[in-house]
């Protein structure tokens, strides 16, 4: 039987869900484009229908309660599965239609971009957001459920998050061919530590998903400048100003409309761990049936590339294997892919 609720019970649940997100009534009631006085009241019938406190509150400032916590994790997954809900009731067998919003790094952007637009034509119907962010943006995301899944590198396994991995990429010195610090072909640590560095810095860092520029950071002794942008990174390596670490999949994906002839890498996973790249949804979470296919046919692409070196970038702008070669294909990447979990487990 289905006990009967306030007509305006899922309101006073988007309230809360945009307060709790924010910390802040009045940021709520913007983003809601509402009263806060409309806010603050869906905030007390909730508490009082639930017969509990969901924030403490504190002069100005609104700290949610472990029951605000506990209501906050269903009120994500009671509005995935309306989500979920409308686009099965809509969409027929073999059509697809209806949002996927997905989050990307740049790098693994470029290499999707080939099966998202294989994907798109096949299902004209359905609208893809895609959304350029930063590793711990879109762990957040995820966490969140802002976007469907994410679409990222990671060099630790999430705890509440699943992560299907497809590839490994290695971290890579880079610098100048005709550099002069005299690096060897495989860089010991006090190598590293004599280089002066151009990095990578986000702006905001995890301590518990450590991306490679974090972990690298032990051995940059010297830093010349720091940047939020990969590209950016290549571009002073080039200049000649100094030294970057990057991943094998960032250096491949900035040569796009770039002559990187006179850059040269050098292994680094020897020292650094390895870059893997899958990806991440929240556990528990209602997929979407265009969400859902979307996942499978960058499951197939990433596959693919997967049992092919990085160095065949031309493969980028390939369909996926010929009938004849898939099966063999998904052996190969099926064993690269358990070779990658065992990498980043060791890790």
């Amino acid at each position: 039987m289905i006990p009967e609720l306030n007509g305006d019970f899922l309101q006073w649940l988007r309230g809360f869900y945009y307060v709790a997100k924010t910390g802040s009534v009045r940021k709520a009631a913007d983003l809601m484009h509402r009263n806060p006085s409309t806010i603050s009241y869906q905030l007390k019938s909730l508490e009082e229908e639930l017969g509990t406190v969901l924030f403490d509150r504190y002069k100005k400032s609104l700290i949610i309660t472990q029951e605000g916590k506990k209501l906050l994790s269903w009120t994500i997954t009671m509005f995935e599965t309306l989500q979920s809900m409308r686009s099965s009731v809509g969409t027929t067998e073999g059509h697809l239609q209806g949002e996927v919003t997905v989050g990307t790094t740049l790098p693994v952007a470029v290499l999707a971009a080939p099966a998202i637009t294989r994907f798109l034509q096949e299902f004209p119907d359905v609208h893809i957001h895609l959304h350029r962010a930063l590793n711990l943006d879109i762990v957040n995301s995820v966490k969140e459920s802002r976007v469907d899944f994410g679409l990222t590198g990671l060099t630790s396994l999430p705890r509440l998050e699943n992560f299907e991995i497809f590839l490994k990429a290695r971290p890579l010195l880079v610098a100048r061919r005709d550099n002069p610090w005299h690096i060897p072909h495989i860089p010991t640590e006090e190598d590293l530590e004599q280089l002066p560095y151009i990095v990578f810095h986000p702006g905001t860092e995890s301590t518990v998903y450590r991306p490679l520029h974090a972990t690298a950071r032990k051995y940059q002794k010297k830093i010349l400048i720091s940047l939020n942008n990969y590209h950016l990174v290549m571009q002073f390596v080039r200049s000649g100003l100094g030294v970057g670490i990057v991943d094998e999949l960032c250096f491949k994906a900035t040569m796009f409309g770039s002559d990187w002839s006179s850059i040269i890498s050098y292994p680094l996973d020897h020292l650094l761990p390895n870059m893997l790249y899958g990806i991440l949804t929240r556990r528990q979470k209602h997929i979407s049936p265009q969400a859902k296919a979307l996942m499978q046919v960058l499951t197939r692409h990433f596959s693919n590339l997967a049992a092919r070196p990085l160095d065949d970038f031309a493969a980028l702008n390939e369909s996926s294997s010929a009938p004849g070669n898939r099966s063999a294909d998904r052996k190969k990447a099926g064993k690269k892919q358990k070779e990658a979990k065992e990498t980043l487990q060791e890790n």
